[in-house]
């Protein structure tokens, strides 16, 4: 990630918080063709970014002859999944929010983490 990327990436606007450990983080999540993006970084550390790729799991219902459109009920990233991609983060990478780095990238991050629980749009 470049450092307008990154820069971009811990932009405070339109970003969610939350405190884990006692480290306070702020995330932004964003859809793009094909998955939802999710961006953490350490509010106050110099620990590097960590970034983690969704499905959204959605549903497609027949709409016509061989024609199928999105349900509407994608996943919904809140604090209760971000909470357990820095857990993951921390137990299985041993990432640590203190210490400069490269940014972490986790694809597929939902294949890691339990999202049973997880809110569905719609």
């Amino acid at each position: 990630m470049n450092g307008q990327a990154e820069a971009m990436a811990r932009a405070k606007k339109q970003a969610r918080h939350i405190i884990v450990n006692d480290v306070a983080y702020s995330w932004r999540a964003t859809g793009d063709d094909g998955n939802i993006a999710l961006n953490i970084w350490p509010t106050i550390l110099d620990g590097p970014p960590i970034w983690a790729s969704f499905n959204y799991h959605e549903t497609w219902v027949p709409d016509g002859p061989g024609r199928y459109s999105c349900g509407n009920d994608q996943i919904v990233i809140t604090n209760r999944l971000v909470r357990r991609v820095i857990l993951h983060a921390l137990g299985r990478l041993a990432y640590d929010p203190a210490r400069k780095g490269k940014q972490i990238r986790i694809f597929r991050v939902d294949q890691l983490i339990d999202i049973s629980d997880a809110i569905r749009a719609g």
